[in-house]
């Protein structure tokens, strides 16, 4: 799978994410402790989305 092709799927995995964790709360199996926990992980998205640009430069993609 090519890096653009990646990073068209990453919004929306985020998205099906957050529905997900909303909807678990809302049946009670997670609490909105969990927010906490996801939310210490946000430099994980600057770091997909820099080897994304790092890889479409060297696979020589354009942006």
């Amino acid at each position: 799978m090519s890096p653009r092709r990646l990073s068209e799927f990453v919004l929306p995995l985020l998205v099906l994410g957050a529905g997900i964790v909303l909807l678990l709360n809302t049946l009670d199996v997670v609490s909105w402790a969990v927010w906490e926990d996801i939310a210490r992980f946000w430099p994980v998205l600057l770091i997909a989305i820099g080897l994304g640009a790092l890889l479409r430069g060297v696979r020589g993609g354009s942006p």
